[in-house]
């Protein structure tokens, strides 16, 4: 006992047997001083309604420490000790409520990072990819079902609102003790600087596989709790790779599970056909299905990017969406619906016939039901890919249970990255002016489908440090 108590420790008098005494029993002090020669601390009295201090002196087996108030004496000293000097300023970049999403909605906010509570980090976001999936997870947060997507990292201002991206992100300051400062992360983080967020719980990791941190996000359903889980990095993850990591490995790993979802429901089938050909997830489809050796699949694109899809290498042929009566109707096939364009459907359906067996909804139609006139509602022959139910059902089917298809994944997501690094380009984006070109061009559909963007907003010495680490 003697050992834990120090000048300043809060304690609670207790077994005093002297009737004078005894009425101390209960009372709240702090140790002045102590041990005396006799072993005995001194122990101010603390609100008792004394005119002066009352100060006793007490054998140690006459008192405890108070462990509520020590807490809160320790978190007081951790925050005073994080005082930053000079304070950290954050730059985040919003989205304005009503302003839909285009380059217009954009707007920029910086502010002091605040200081950490109990249980906290303080989240460098070094950097961030931002792709079409990016802005599908803003444009999911609209509806009634996936609103949970703008409250990954809520804004306090109510009028404006952001959701996140793939990227990496170091703790810098901390006030839980199983994750310490240093630790690197990956998962979903705001577009920003900085991210101060509670922590949940930690999730250790079993043989070969990583640890996890769980941040705590308030209105973020069961179904989607896998988006606050950060993995953590080890040191043994090559640097050149982070770039390729933030901008591809959850395009792939989706691919992979619609792969899986295919190979399920409909068997033996030896044909697709994938819109969008030239998107980044469809590329990697095309790359799952020719690595379990599909004997046919053919790619739909627009005129400009056609050349592009075509020198992949990854399709058995690519049209261009003017050219539907050109596809192959002599087999049994799966359209692979990225493009969500009604008019498009009805053309593959009408040109393949009795052959089409169904089409797979990927994309917007999935949560948006109303898009330009059209209705996106349940059909014969029509599939939503949900991810998040998939990720379920899985577990449980012995096409994927019984021939090692975890494993594939996490071997097969390599190759895929030394393909990809045949024909895409990492561009890195580090100004706010680079950000709101490179978002417009995004969202207008003028970006190149040879380029992915990684981020960072950090200052122009800290990003360069970032870009050549």
């Amino acid at each position: 006992m003697a050992e834990a108590i120090f000048k300043g420790a809060p304690v609670i008098i207790k077994g005093l047997q002297k009737e004078e005494y005894t009425h101390f029993n209960g009372q709240k002090g702090v140790v002045t001083d102590g041990p005396s020669e006799t072993g005995r601390y001194e122990v101010r009295l603390q609100g008792a309604g004394y005119k002066e201090d009352k100060v006793l002196a007490l054998k140690p087996s006459n008192f405890q420490l108070d462990l509520d108030a020590l807490q809160e004496y320790v978190l007081k000293k951790r925050v005073e000790k994080a005082q930053r000097d000079p304070p950290l300023e954050d730059l985040s970049v919003l989205w304005t409520k009503g302003k839909g999403l285009s380059a217009k909605s954009l707007t920029w906010k910086r502010q002091k990072v605040p200081e950490l509570g109990q249980g906290a980090v303080l989240l460098r976001v070094d950097k961030f990819a931002f792709s079409h999936m990016a802005l599908g997870y803003l444009m999911k947060g609209f509806t009634r079902t996936f609103s949970a997507y703008h409250n990954f990292y809520k804004f306090p201002e109510d009028n404006l609102y952001r959701s996140a991206c793939w990227g990496f992100g170091t703790v810098m300051e901390s006030t839980h003790e199983k994750v310490p400062v240093g630790t690197r992360l990956y998962g979903l983080m705001p577009a920003a600087r900085y991210q101060v967020q509670t922590v949940g719980g930690t999730i250790p990791g079993k043989t070969g596989e990583p640890s996890h941190v769980e941040l705590s996000m308030e209105d973020v359903p069961f179904n989607l709790r896998r988006f606050q889980e950060m993995e953590v990095i080890s040191d043994e993850l090559e640097p050149h790779l982070e770039d390729w990591i933030i901008s591809t490995k959850e395009i792939y790993t989706m691919a992979y599970y619609m792969d899986e979802q295919l190979l399920v429901d409909t068997g033996m089938i030896n044909c697709v056909i994938i819109s969008c050909a030239s998107a980044k997830t469809a590329l990697a489809l095309a790359f799952c299905l020719r690595m379990r050796e599909m004997r046919y699949v053919f790619g739909l694109t627009s005129k400009d990017h056609l050349e592009f899809a075509r020198s992949t290498d990854l399709f058995h042929e690519v049209f261009s969406y003017d050219d539907i009566e050109s596809l192959p109707n002599n087999h049994t096939v799966v359209y692979m619906d990225f493009k969500c364009d009604g008019e498009l459907r009805q053309q593959i359906t009408l040109r393949m016939g009795t052959n089409l067996m169904y089409n797979m909804v990927i994309g917007p139609a999935v949560f948006q039901k109303k898009m330009k006139d059209q209705l996106f509602e349940k059909r014969a022959r029509e599939v939503l890919f949900d991810e998040s139910s998939w990720r379920e059902r899985r577990r449980l089917v012995a096409e994927v249970t019984k021939t090692g298809r975890n494993e594939k994944l996490k071997h097969s997501y390599k190759a895929f990255i030394e393909r990809m690094k045949q024909y895409i380009t990492v561009k890195h984006v580090g100004s706010v002016d680079g950000f709101v070109k490179m978002y417009d061009a995004l969202y207008s559909n003028a970006a190149l489908p040879s380029h992915v963007h990684v981020c960072s907003l950090h200052s122009d010495d800290a990003v360069d440090e970032i870009w050549n680490a």
